[in-house]
């Protein structure tokens, strides 16, 4: 059994992008498959962070001229058109040439279309555009059409889907009707921790790296990693920054940073027309070192979203021991709130109240240390790995019946 591992895009994606990584060297490491799995990126960048490690490497890259013909079969029609004639997608023809059984998808991609003569492994983050199709990024030029009909493609077809939390499972069940054997929970295992680990002299090095970084270092850095789309909630900061201006409280700062992704211009300028340029930095997208540097040197992480229910900074706020304010009840029926510092995002005031929390020492590090602890739980690499090999025994029992 050849088994591919499709890690798609670049450290510009932001979070899925490095959660994706994670789940590609956790694979890469199952012993039982080790010599039958081989890495598929779609650019150079994506090798650089498995240099140091024996892994075959499969480059899946277009042209551009060719990848503008190839959007033709994103069209129903073409595409059944091409199908009769028997054209086929550059991707089918790849996964040919190099003989896979499976491929494992890290996160929902459109190229699980192609998958024609083979079975295939699908990750699905969240079904947000369903849930919250109210924002832009979910519902301008067609986006939610397209997601839809992917999610579908993708269920449907899929050997298995692995989604982040039980709640996205049961989303699934309830929107899609989809087997419950199908889907496997498996927590999310953030990639942020392992960097960390690799420097010799980290602390030393990243507290450098923060100082670059030039922030106050007299007030309480609050930190919020995430890209720049509506749902991710940068306006409530902005209006909890306006209270606390309001009230000549300077304790706190707040730093963003992430891409554009449509958002960015108009949180820059309210934060301009509101005059908090004392309050907030945006420092957009930042080296792997400056985040980490963040997480190690910030008061408390903060995270607004309306989309989830998981994100990956409530892992790396539990691994780097930060207290992380994070949206009420969005994580339905889970112990992991008792971990959190819930905040009602329709009041930006309960934001303020929390914050004080940042003053009791003592009380951070009961909670800091019983999150280290939790994540050393359920962020387990040997049941990430246990859980994949349960779904590649499966596969390769049922491969046995005709090759």
């Amino acid at each position: 059994m050849k088994i591919g591992i499709y890690l798609e895009g670049s450290s510009k994606m932001g979070g899925g992008f490095f959660q994706s990584l994670k789940s590609a060297q956790l694979l890469l490491d199952i012993d039982k498959y080790k010599s039958k799995i081989e890495l598929i990126t779609t650019n150079n960048e994506a090798k650089k962070y498995f240099l140091n490690e024996n892994v075959k490497n499969q480059l899946y890259k277009p042209n551009k001229l060719l990848s503008y013909f190839l959007q033709f079969f994103e069209i129903d029609l073409v595409r059944d058109l091409f199908n009769k004639f028997k054209i086929n997608h550059t991707f089918t023809n790849f996964i040919r040439k190099h003989n896979y059984d499976m491929i494992i998808f890290l996160g929902p991609s459109m190229m699980s279309k192609y998958c024609k003569e083979i079975s295939f492994i699908s990750n699905i983050w969240d079904l947000d555009h369903k849930k919250n199709s109210q924002f832009p990024e979910h519902n301008k030029d067609f986006t939610f059409e397209y997601k839809e009909k992917l999610i579908k493609e993708i269920i449907f077809r899929a050997f298995k889907i692995v989604v982040a939390h039980q709640s996205n499972k049961n989303d699934l069940l309830n929107f899609y009707k989809v087997s419950e054997e199908k889907v496997v929970v498996q927590d999310f295992i953030p990639m942020l921790p392992t960097l960390y680990l690799k420097k010799a002299n980290r602390n030393l090095e990243y507290n450098q790296c923060y100082l670059n970084l030039n922030l106050p270092l007299n007030k309480k850095i609050i930190f919020y990693p995430a890209q720049f789309w509506a749902h991710k909630n940068h306006k409530y900061i902005i209006d909890a920054a306006e209270i606390l201006k309001n009230k000549n409280d300077e304790n706190y700062f707040f730093v963003f940073c992430g891409g554009s992704k449509g958002n960015y211009k108009y949180i820059k300028n309210l934060i301009t027309k509101k005059k908090l340029d004392e309050y907030i930095k945006i420092l957009m997208f930042i080296s792997d070192d400056e985040i980490i540097s963040l997480y190690l040197n910030s008061h408390a992480v903060v995270m607004p979203t309306y989309c989830g229910p998981t994100n990956l900074p409530i892992y790396e706020s539990f691994f780097f021991k930060k207290i992380i304010f994070y949206t009420k009840d969005l994580i339905p029926n889970d112990k992991i709130n008792e971990r959190l510092i819930e905040i009602d995002i329709s009041l930006p005031s309960d934001f303020c109240e929390k914050l004080k929390l940042c003053f009791d020492d003592t009380r951070i590090k009961e909670i800091t240390d019983d999150n280290y602890e939790y994540f050393k739980k359920i962020c387990s690499e040997d049941k990430f790995k246990d859980n994949y090999k349960k779904i590649l025994d499966e596969f390769s029992y049922l491969l046995s019946r005709w090759k």
